[in-house]
């Protein structure tokens, strides 16, 4: 007859011999999973359709492999992702999407910057408009402000783009966005960020093109913040950003969803460029607050409270009512 705590003590291994299955193989499916992600991204897979594919595989890896055969194969899906990840190589020789096909270039002499490929659409819907490449030149000691733009998506109170615009006496605003450069057909996503499937570029255009676009057009919030600095440091700043479009031509690179992106990238200019660099805050992870940290830190050019300067610098619902393209950065501030 079997002793009863000999069939007891049976039991007890046979769960912990389940239990600790079921652990290892879950701790295994993530790494799994996120390395198909980005195999997927490198052979055009939608991240939906490898994330099914990583869900329909894992039955079949778990009844055909044990534990140990599972950490190699998984192991194995890791190295290949990470391989592909350092075999991708930046490059300007792509089918861009027409709206960030050229590429912008400065030349700067003494005090005046001579700009060539500025963005100048005139949008007639979110998708359609008419393509203008604009050269202009800028003195730099007549700059007079500098304004920081920050359009939240959608209805998120987290994630957010984030623009510079520079102002000169003669009326005129110089707006620099640092983008992902998509091919026709390719979509931004935080997965190809990570993956280096887009590269990077600084667009630098017209208040109306890029602003307008995102307020009367895709229907955007946005903020507009006037920064708190001298002319002498957004000088600086503008050369900054100016050479480092320039050095885009020789080097492109790739843009990263959170060490290269909109905010992150502007900031490490910023920050070359100050005695006292600005960390790396929440409200820098999710951009769509990073009008309430210039405020605490005493950036913006303003003596409201953070509830009164929030209401008071969002622009797009009063631009979208009295909007008038041919004064539209007036219409921004007023």
């Amino acid at each position: 007859m079997e002793d009863p705590m000999s069939q007891g003590e049976g039991n007890r291994y046979s769960w912990k011999s389940l239990l600790g299955k079921v652990l290892g193989w879950s701790a295994l499916f993530l790494p799994f999973l996120f390395s198909i992600l980005f195999l997927g991204q490198f052979i055009g897979l939608s991240s939906g359709r490898a994330a099914l594919i990583s869900l329909l595989c894992w039955p079949f890896v778990i009844r055909l492999l044990s534990i140990r055969q599972g950490v190699l194969f998984v192991a194995l899906s890791v190295i290949l992702s990470i391989a592909g990840y350092l075999l991708q190589r930046p490059s300007h020789h792509r089918a861009w999407m027409p709206e960030i096909a050229e590429l912008p270039s400065f030349e700067i002499e003494a005090n005046t910057i001579s700009a060539t490929n500025l963005r100048d659409f005139n949008w007639s819907s979110a998708t359609e408009f008419d393509e203008r490449w604009i050269n202009a030149s800028y003195d730099l000691t007549q700059i007079s402000s500098m304004d920081v733009f920050v359009v939240p998506f959608g209805e998120s109170d987290l994630a957010a783009h984030v623009m510079l615009s520079f102002g000169f006496d003669d009326g005129r605003h110089l707006a620099v966005s640092v983008e992902t450069r998509p091919e026709i057909g390719e979509k931004y996503s935080l997965l190809g960020g990570a993956a280096r499937q887009l590269e990077l570029i600084y667009l630098f255009g017209t208040e109306r093109d890029l602003l307008g676009l995102r307020i009367l057009h895709r229907k955007n919030r946005v903020y507009a913040f006037p920064l708190n600095t001298d002319a002498s440091f957004a000088k600086d700043l503008l050369l900054e950003l100016c050479s480092a479009a320039n050095l885009l031509h020789d080097e492109p690179r790739f843009y990263a969803t959170l060490r290269h992106n909109c905010t992150t990238t502007l900031l490490r200019h910023v920050n070359r460029l100050r005695s006292e660099p600005i960390g790396i805050y929440r409200e820098v992870l999710f951009p769509a607050k990073l009008g309430e940290l210039l405020h605490r830190l005493g950036y913006l050019d303003t003596d409201l409270n953070w509830p009164e300067a929030m209401t008071h610098y969002r622009v797009d619902e009063k631009v979208r009512t009295n909007h008038n393209l041919k004064s539209f950065s007036r219409a921004l501030r007023n």
